[in-house]
């Protein structure tokens, strides 16, 4: 039975990887981190847990990740 990917908050994914809100926000726009968008009109987001570890293997250029 497949298991649905854990969803973190921009704030929750912030503490993961050892960034600011604002730095993975900017990963957001840059394109170097996938994210949902939550709806029209919202500027919230949600990453999969799977994206996370992604990210903690193969960090881009923006910054240092933990």
């Amino acid at each position: 039975m497949p298991t649905t990917p854990t969803l973190l908050s921009v704030a929750q994914a912030a503490v993961e990887l050892g960034l600011t809100e604002r730095a993975v926000r900017h990963r957001i726009k840059a394109g170097t981190l996938a994210a949902v968008k939550l709806g029209p009109g919202t500027s919230q987001y949600v990453i999969t847990r799977d994206e996370i570890d992604r990210a903690k293997v193969e960090p881009d250029q923006a910054g240092p990740v933990s």
